[in-house]
């Protein structure tokens, strides 16, 4: 598995999740990125891992799951939940994204989330 994100799929990443009122998308130590063009700078120098932090629904609590590529496919992984999980998904279908993060996270840890 690849240890980082390749570019266009972090700034298509990026595209769908920054403007989202619940999830975030950030660098592992970092704030989450505030606007596409932070994200865009930040990826355009950076090849490493991204974390998108989704809420539950109707509690306090969150999900990160890490965010690589491997080849033409996004990875998502759940390392921090009792079970964990992978996904993946081509980068073109990224458009599905919020219905490939429900799957994962049902099937992780039978939790349900916070809309994109």
């Amino acid at each position: 598995m690849s240890s980082g994100i390749d570019t266009k799929h972090g700034k298509l990443l990026a595209e769908m999740v920054v403007p989202s009122s619940s999830w975030r998308l950030q660098p592992e130590k970092q704030d989450p990125f505030k606007s596409q063009e932070s994200a865009v700078e930040y990826l355009n120098e950076h090849n490493e891992p991204l974390y998108l932090h989704v809420p539950f629904a109707q509690s306090d609590k969150q999900v990160r799951i890490c965010v690589t590529s491997r080849a033409d496919d996004v990875v998502f992984t759940i390392k921090d939940l009792n079970k964990g999980g992978e996904t993946s998904l081509h980068y073109s279908h990224l458009k599905n994204l919020d219905s490939t993060i429900r799957t994962l996270v049902d099937e992780s840890c039978q939790e349900k989330i916070r809309p994109l």
